[in-house]
């Protein structure tokens, strides 16, 4: 068994997915230089005394990044005797450190794919299930942020892997692993809690025969669920400590979170289906979804529940319509928000895979899907390398001179992160900034003012009132008068689109004023990302989308 798992481990076929997965990820890895631009990026948010900033996500992956990448790299800072005023040198160190972190546990998940699949259907089916992993655009594009969605899938694999090895070897340990990598998935996501579906059927396969009530009272699930509730705990170490503030932010997050931009309180099943196509692309989305019916239908007719695929068939089956079925009560779906089933749903096309083995018919449905899944995967990279903002942070070091003044709305890139732009940040509307030395170039941050207030008001219960003010916060509208303006009189406006596109008349009219001329600046920076062509996959990428103006004052 042991000589087995080398092979399957030493895999030519897995090797080429892997570095294939690699290569594509590699293609824009520099996104942002020195930041994330996904605002739901949590791998470097800060730590203040273990402490999260909020428990909306989960902190274990934070806990992780800082394990592995932030705190060696700040370590070898204090050891090289860094000055703190130039700290900011390994900014893009921790940048591009936080991201292979997130590569190497997408690759890790196509391992485990791959291995779970090796031993329910066989080498042809986990084969084709790795490079469907590996060659998957909206895979390659989430693997670029630096949020938990990647992450979580590595562990729920992880979670899943385990509970499927109970049904052969049915170990305390092995109860105890597959529950605590299920609270670790917990930690990196709540929704990463579906998972557990496939301990209790995996439990049942373990157990079948034996009386409901044994199964129930079985003492080797008891030890699998409380290690669940300490693997939770071990990820997110501090929730115990501050329980009010967990249970608000986790409470406000889960009824916020479905209807973010005000939809109808109603289910969306089509909208969270019809988010697979930007995951696997539509050509990929039809041949999985074939491949999963017949794969359900040679099933049903086997019958079989001692058969290796008929138990990996129920158990990825399972956890992806729990998944669904839950995530398609949210009248807001977004490509993110599905994200987490899909690899459970390639997964069930082993059987269908595994009746049509060494059949090369079967290779000329699959092989074109997987070059066109390269050929957008390739291009993801490239729409990354292409953000406007990325030309913008070089005009700003070109351009901006020292002791000027640049005034930023809420969502344009920090320059003052740049290592080579001397630039000190005052956030406005604050009253304790420290004044920045003349030297020094100051960028004045406006507030983002989506206007959500406003909308939660208007679309969730009172009970949800008070979090809504303390979590999306009130800044002061008067800050975008053109009075205010003419007397922060900065040489420099950055302006990215997200921060006009927003509901507040006030805002809106602010930028727009601004932008056409109205105010005494005048463009000299201007750049949107292009359109991309019809056919290729995801249509949009989180965050990968805008126009960034740079204006200066009018001599």
């Amino acid at each position: 068994m042991e000589q087995s798992r080398k092979i399957q481990s030493l895999d030519p076929l897995l090797v080429a997915a892997v570095s294939l997965a690699f290569l594509f990820c590699l293609q824009g890895i520099t996104w942002g230089r020195v930041e994330d631009w996904n605002r739901s990026s949590i791998a470097l948010r800060g730590l203040r005394a273990l402490r999260p900033s909020d428990y909306m996500k989960p902190p274990f992956h934070t806990y992780f990044n800082h394990v592995l990448v932030v705190w060696p790299i700040d370590g070898v800072m204090k050891i090289a005797q860094v000055p703190k005023d130039r700290i900011k040198i390994a900014n893009p160190a921790k940048l591009i450190g936080s991201r292979l972190l997130t590569i190497a546990l997408y690759l890790g998940t196509i391992a485990l794919a791959y291995s779970f699949s090796r031993s329910s259907y066989g080498r042809f089916s986990a084969a084709i299930i790795a490079f469907a992993f590996a060659t998957s655009a909206g895979f390659v594009a989430h693997a670029h942020f630096l949020t938990v969605d990647m992450p979580l899938l590595f562990w729920m694999l992880a979670a899943f892997w385990a509970a499927n090895r109970l049904v052969s070897a049915s170990t305390t340990r092995n109860y105890a692993i597959a529950g605590f990598l299920i609270g670790i998935a917990t930690a990196t996501k709540y929704n990463g809690l579906a998972v557990g579906i496939a301990f209790l059927v995996a439990h049942f396969f373990a157990t079948k025969g034996e009386s409901l009530p044994r199964m129930i009272l079985n003492r080797q699930l008891g030890i699998g669920l409380g290690m669940a509730l300490l693997g939770f705990y071990f990820g997110c170490p501090t929730a115990p400590y501050e329980p009010k503030r967990f249970w608000n932010d986790f409470i406000y997050n889960y009824t916020v979170t479905p209807r973010y931009s005000g939809q109808p309180d109603r289910a969306n099943y089509l909208g969270a289906i019809g988010r697979i196509p930007e995951i696997l692309g539509i050509p990929g989305a039809i041949l999985i979804a074939g491949l999963a019916i017949l794969s359900c239908i040679l099933i049903l007719k086997r019958r079989d529940l001692s058969d290796a695929a008929t138990r990996g068939f129920t158990l990825s089956s399972a956890v992806f319509l729990l998944y669904i079925l839950k995530i398609g009560t949210f009248p807001r779906t977004e490509t993110r928000y599905v994200l987490p089933a899909i690899p459970f749903l390639i997964l069930m096309i082993g059987p269908a895979l595994q009746t049509f083995d060494r059949r090369k018919w079967i290779l000329a449905l699959v092989v074109p899907v997987l070059i066109y899944n390269c050929l957008c995967s390739y291009l993801v990279g490239k729409r990354f390398n292409d953000d406007p903002r990325l030309k913008a942070q070089l005009w700003m070091v070109k351009n901006v001179p020292p002791g000027s003044v640049i005034e930023s709305s809420g969502t344009c890139p920090h320059w003052s992160q740049l290592p080579n732009f001397d630039a000190h940040e005052i956030h406005l509307g604050r009253t304790d900034e420290a004044i920045p030395p003349a030297r020094d170039i100051i960028d004045l941050r406006l507030p983002h003012m989506p206007g959500r207030v406003e909308l939660f008001s208007k679309v969730f219960p009172d009970w949800v009132q008070p979090l809504v003010a303390e979590k999306e916060g009130h800044p002061d509208q008067g800050l975008f008068t053109a009075a205010t303006l003419k007397k922060r009189n900065p040489d420099y406006i950055a302006v990215y689109s997200l921060d006009y596109d927003v509901r507040g008349k006030t805002v809106s009219r602010y930028y727009g004023d601004l932008l056409t001329g109205k105010f005494p600046y005048a463009i000299v920076f201007d750049s949107e990302v292009q359109a991309v062509p019809s056919w290729i996959y995801p249509r949009t990428i989180d965050f990968l989308r805008g126009r960034i103006t740079i204006l200066q004052r009018k001599t």
